[in-house]
């Protein structure tokens, strides 16, 4: 009679104690796009989530080879979001456009880059925007200031397939203060604000960067969502992560 109470009390001890501690932890999730070839690697966008399903980041992944063999006529990779994620932010998709020798201003930006575009327009939308003098009353319908961050400047005419593009006049290769490593652009069109764009050289990106900026806040925002509050550029092991951090929900 004693073994047979001590075996049923000891497995009911076991269970209990199973109980007590077996919490279900919530994952905060990370969903990934699909990759894409670039160079001598590959592109891929994600997003992180809370556990809450909360956006909290947007961005890429360039992995190891990516900067290299690069073709001098230039690239225009499309990455488009995660299924999960679709939705979720303002954020449609994300074109990485490479630019072997850059683009004008002449000793301003014409040296290797990539303008990274966060766009929060449709696919095709963005890719109906003409050039400016077939569309001119669109490119030139400007949002009301509020929408933009206080000290950014309008850059001459407009970009095909892109839009206005908006710039600090702060930045040290406006201001003549310093050459053109990286810089926050944003970005319109016919009323609208567009996109948000990293705009970093080859050059910075192989130098395994760790950048953390804050992201200028406009005073109002036309439609409700998870804008960022900083963006980062940083080498991550073989790879390179461009994001937009901090994700808060802005009426």
């Amino acid at each position: 009679m004693k073994k047979l109470f001590t075996i049923p009390l000891l497995a009911l001890l076991f269970l209990t104690g199973c109980g007590d501690n077996d919490d279900t932890v919530a994952v905060a999730p990370t969903y990934k796009g699909t990759e894409q070839a670039l160079g001598n690697g590959k592109a891929y966008s994600w997003v992180k989530f809370t556990a809450d399903n909360k956006p909290t980041s947007i961005g890429f992944t360039l992995t190891k080879g990516a900067l290299d063999n690069l073709p001098h006529g230039g690239v225009a990779l499309v990455l488009s979001l995660p299924t999960e994620a679709v939705g979720k932010t303002p954020f449609d998709h994300i074109m990485l456009d490479y630019l072997h020798t850059g683009h004008e201003p002449p000793g301003v930006y014409d040296v290797g880059h990539f303008d990274m575009h966060f766009y929060m327009q449709p696919l095709a939308e963005r890719k109906a925007i003409p050039v400016y003098e077939a569309a001119k009353a669109k490119f030139d319908n400007l949002p009301a200031a509020e929408y933009l961050p206080s000290n950014y400047i309008r850059l001459p005419a407009g970009v095909p397939e892109m839009g206005v593009h908006w710039a600090n006049p702060a930045s040290p290769e406006l201001a003549g203060t310093g050459k053109f490593t990286e810089t926050l652009i944003f970005g319109s069109y016919d009323g609208k604000v567009t996109f948000i764009e990293p705009m970093v050289t080859h050059e910075f990106l192989k130098s395994k960067p760790n950048l953390a900026k804050s992201v200028p806040v406009p005073a109002k925002f036309a439609r409700a969502g998870y804008y960022p509050m900083q963006y980062t550029i940083k080498q991550v092991g073989d790879d390179i992560q461009v994001s937009l951090e901090g994700l808060m929900m802005m009426q």
